[in-house]
């Protein structure tokens, strides 16, 4: 077979079809987020995503089932990407790329704090919404820095 052949397609691998199966719950909010024009409908897509994180998370596969996920996808994998970003990069690519790492912070934010998926929208409300959560990763996040500032001292 010469190089410019393609090679026969394979049937999806047992991985790709349980990561598939996955992220069905993301793919289908992405999809109603779509259908839908409104200030607030962003919170259950962002849930389903978080959703699948913590599940990933619990199951301890998290960084092996995003890497699957953006190698399936073709999703660009760069240097320290979470994998919260993979999921929507993979599920939602034509959201503006601050918006989706306003998104990443503050999903990042709830998860240090332990929230459960189904105390997800009340923990957003309660702290200001997406972007108050985002604000909040800032804070707690943010590197000590040394006083006298020269590296050299």
């Amino acid at each position: 077979m010469s190089r410019r052949q393609k090679a026969p397609c394979h049937p999806r691998s047992q991985t790709s079809i349980e990561l598939a199966a996955t992220i069905q719950l993301v793919e289908n909010a992405a999809a109603a987020l779509n259908r839908h024009i409104g200030r607030f409908e962003i919170y259950g897509y962002l849930e389903a995503v978080y959703s699948v994180y913590v599940e990933w998370r619990r199951l301890k596969t998290a960084k092996r089932s995003a890497r699957a996920l953006a190698d399936e996808l073709n999703v660009v994998r760069r240097k320290r990407i979470t994998p919260i970003r993979i999921l929507i990069e993979a599920t939602l690519p034509r959201a503006h790329f601050k918006q989706k790492s306003r998104w990443v912070r503050a999903l990042e934010y709830i998860y240090s704090r332990d929230v459960s998926p189904s105390d997800f929208s009340n923990f957003i409300r309660a702290r200001g919404g997406l972007a108050g959560c985002a604000r909040l990763a800032v804070g707690v996040s943010r590197k000590r820095r040394r006083p006298g500032g020269d590296w050299n001292d």
